[in-house]
């Protein structure tokens, strides 16, 4: 489905058990061999022995979701493999790796979502690989004059804020208080915590609702608390204090580079523009799988027998 390919673009791999029809579908091919083909496409093959090797890299990773990553990855590193670097992974990941207070913490967190250091760094590799085919498209289609004014529309120019984000709702208040009621000290506490944040529209440094609040703020003003609800169920507590908020004026071809950064943005998050683009490969390199038991993991793309 979509969703495993965007988020950015690759979706985290489900912790859950082989399907029992991965399981039967892969008893039936390997009658034939390590070497039989489960899905063809041009210029490479994907066989048992790759599906083998791919789930003792993810053992939790369902056998749909290993087949289609083994497939990603075949095509994209013909196509983009040139263009990433390790360094580029490495990057990624120590992106990663700072919203942790430690690499101990770091690694657990990755057990428990599966992975390992050595396999988290295969699939890092293929989102970016699979980034580099989105952006591709974006550029190639996306950067009209059409839909550079409707981004210029919603888009909002960099703010310059100290952003307090905290789990506990009453460490976020009395955040907000000392913003009101004492500001310089605020002040100093934001700049010894390192708090000070630059972002625009594009960026996703930040929950939208924490953005939308803070380009609503005057300079020198502070938000309510902003209360974001993330994917596990826990809440994030969010307050910011607007250092300068410059507006945006309106001389649209000053931002052209920020909107069409914008504009990236969003089609990156868009499934159905996501969706297209990977069909396109998929036809391009005319993938079929052989095994009936797998027949439908491509559903989601016409083309694809």
């Amino acid at each position: 489905m979509i969703k495993e390919f965007n988020l950015k673009l690759v979706k985290k791999l489900a912790l859950a058990a082989l399907t029992l029809v991965g399981v039967i579908g892969l008893a039936g091919c390997v009658q034939g061999g390590v070497n039989k083909s489960i899905i063809t496409m041009k210029g490479n093959t994907v066989t048992i022995e790759d599906f083998y090797a791919q789930a003792k890299t993810f053992p939790s990773a369902p056998a749909t979701t290993l087949l289609q990553n083994l497939t990603f990855s075949k095509i994209f590193e013909k196509e983009f493999g040139t263009q990433v670097t390790q360094k580029d992974v490495d990057a990624k990941i120590a992106t990663a790796r700072a919203a942790y207070s430690n690499a101990s913490a770091f690694t657990s967190a990755l057990g428990q979502q599966g992975y390992t250091e050595a396999s988290y760094k295969e699939l890092v590799r293929l989102q970016l690989l699979q980034q580099k085919a989105i952006d591709k498209e974006v550029k190639a289609t996306q950067f009209t004059t059409a839909n550079l004014k409707a981004a210029w529309a919603t888009y909002h120019p960099e703010v310059d804020t100290y952003v307090v984000g905290n789990s506990s709702q009453s460490a976020a208040q009395q955040a907000h208080d000392l913003a009101k009621s004492n500001l310089d000290q605020f002040k100093t506490q934001a700049k010894d915590n390192k708090l000070e944040m630059k972002f625009d529209s594009a960026s996703t440094k930040l929950p939208s609702d924490v953005m939308t609040a803070a380009f609503k703020l005057k300079d020198g003003a502070v938000s309510d608390v902003i209360t974001v609800q993330n994917a596990d169920g826990s809440s994030t507590y969010y307050v910011v204090y607007m250092i300068k908020n410059p507006g945006k004026g309106t001389d649209m071809n000053k931002y052209k580079t920020q909107l069409e950064n914008y504009i990236m943005t969003q089609k990156e998050q868009d499934s159905t523009f996501v969706q297209g683009v990977i069909k396109q490969y998929l036809t391009k390199y005319n993938v079929t799988v052989k095994e009936n038991s797998f027949s439908n993991i491509f559903s989601n793309f016409s083309g694809v027998q």
